[in-house]
C-alpha cells in the first residue's frame, strides 16, 4: 500500500488558515499527489456541505499509520498533543501559518527542532524568516496562499464612499479608532462604516467590491489575507500591516501606519478619503497588481515544489501512477 499525505483539519471552517489547509489538499490531489483531509476529534461533520470536494478521513483509534505516511499539523496544535503523537508511526510536518502562534505547540524553538519533524511549511517568507530569527534551524518551505477569484471578479464599478473593516482581532482599538477619526476629522462624520462579521466569502467579496476604503486592523499575522482580498476587490487599503503584511505592503498599494498608532491611522483614513480620482486609480492599480501575485497558479507551483523538497527521493511514492 502506497503512503499518503494527511492534513489535520477542523470542521466547521472558521478561519482563513483552516480553509488554506483544505486548499492544500485540493491542489495536491489536482497535481497528482495522494493527499487527504484528516478531521480532528472535535470536528462537526456537515454533510453534504464540504469546504472543498476532497476525501475526508475521521481521526480515531482505527487509523492505521505506516512509517511513510505524512501527517501535516498546524502550529496551533496544543503542546500536550505532540508527545503522544511521537508514538505514531507516520512522519510529521508542521504547517506554520502564524509564527506568533508557534509557542502554543513548542515554547522553545530548540524543542521544535529536536522533535524530529520531516520539515515545515509556511505561508510567507516573513513567517519562515521569523522562525529562523527565533532560533529554528529546520528547513521551512514557503507556500503563499492564493486569493479566491470571487474577490477579483467582485463588481467594482459602483464604489460607495464607505469604510469596510474587520474588528475581530482588535475590537477595542477598532472602537477607539472610530472615535479618534470622527473627533479629529469631523467633516467625515457621515461616512458609513461597514463591519464584516459572520459573512460568507461571497458576501465579503460583494461588500469589498462596493466599498471605497478598507481599514486594515491586521494583528500578529503570518501573512494577512484580508488586506490582499480588499486590494483584489479594488479597495483603497489603509491601516496596519499586522507584521506579516510586510510581505506585500508598499507605499504605493496602501497607506500603512506603524502598528498601534491609532492617531496616525485616523489621519491616514482622512487622507485616503480626500484623494483625487487619479490618486485612487494609481493606488487601486498598485493594490491589484500586488494581489495578482497571489494567484492560484503560483500557489500550486510553490506547493508542488515544497513537497518535492520535503520528500526528496521518496516523492514518487506519494504520487498517483499517471503522475509518476
Amino acid at each position: 500500500m502506497k503512503p499518503s499525505i494527511y492534513y489535520l483539519c477542523h470542521l466547521p471552517v472558521k478561519a482563513g488558515g483552516e480553509l488554506v489547509n483544505f486548499q492544500h489538499v485540493a491542489a495536491l490531489r489536482k497535481l497528482g499527489w495522494r493527499a487527504f483531509v484528516l478531521l480532528d476529534d472535535l470536528s462537526q461533520i456537515q454533510i453534504p456541505s464540504q469546504p472543498y470536494p476532497v476525501p475526508m478521513v475521521q481521526m480515531g483509534p482505527s487509523m492505521q499509520w505506516t512509517s511513510k505516511d505524512v501527517l501535516v499539523l498546524p502550529e496551533v496544535t496544543p503542546a500536550a498533543s505532540w508527545e503522544p503523537m511521537k508514538l505514531w508511526a507516520c512522519r510529521k510536518v508542521m504547517h506554520n501559518q502564524n509564527p506568533f502562534y508557534t509557542f502554543q505547540s513548542f515554547p522553545r524553538m530548540a524543542d521544535l527542532d529536536a522533535y524530529g519533524l520531516l520539515g515545515g511549511l509556511t505561508c510567507s517568507d516573513f513567517t519562515a524568516q521569523m522562525l529562523q530569527r527565533m532560533g529554528s534551524t529546520m528547513p521551512w518551505q514557503t507556500v503563499h496562499p492564493y486569493i479566491l477569484p470571487i474577490f477579483t471578479s467582485a463588481d467594482q464599478k459602483h464604489k460607495k464612499r464607505q469604510i469596510v473593516y474587520m474588528p475581530r482581532k482588535r475590537p477595542t482599538e477598532t472602537a477607539l479608532l472610530r472615535h479618534l477619526f470622527i473627533n479629529k476629522h469631523p467633516h467625515w462624520t457621515d461616512i458609513p462604516w461597514i463591519e464584516i462579521r459572520d459573512m460568507s466569502r461571497q458576501q465579503v467579496a460583494k461588500v469589498l467590491g462596493e466599498s471605497l476604503v478598507f481599514a486594515s486592523f491586521s494583528h500578529l499575522e503570518g501573512l494577512g489575507l484580508p488586506p490582499l482580498e480588499a486590494m483584489a476587490a479594488g479597495c483603497l487599503v489603509c491601516g496596519f500591516d499586522g507584521w506579516g503584511g510586510q510581505e506585500y505592503a508598499t507605499r504605493d498599494n496602501g497607506r500603512w501606519v506603524a502598528d498601534g498608532d491609532l492617531e496616525a491611522f485616523a489621519d491616514a483614513l482622512s487622507l485616503t478619503l480626500a484623494q483625487t480620482e487619479a490618486q485612487n486609480t494609481a493606488q487601486r492599480q498598485a493594490g491589484q497588481a500586488t494581489a495578482a501575485k497571489f494567484s492560484e497558479a503560483h500557489f500550486q507551483t510553490q506547493l508542488n515544489q515544497a513537497w518535492m523538497m520535503l520528500l526528496g527521493s521518496d516523492a514518487a511514492h506519494y504520487r498517483n501512477p499517471t503522475q509518476e
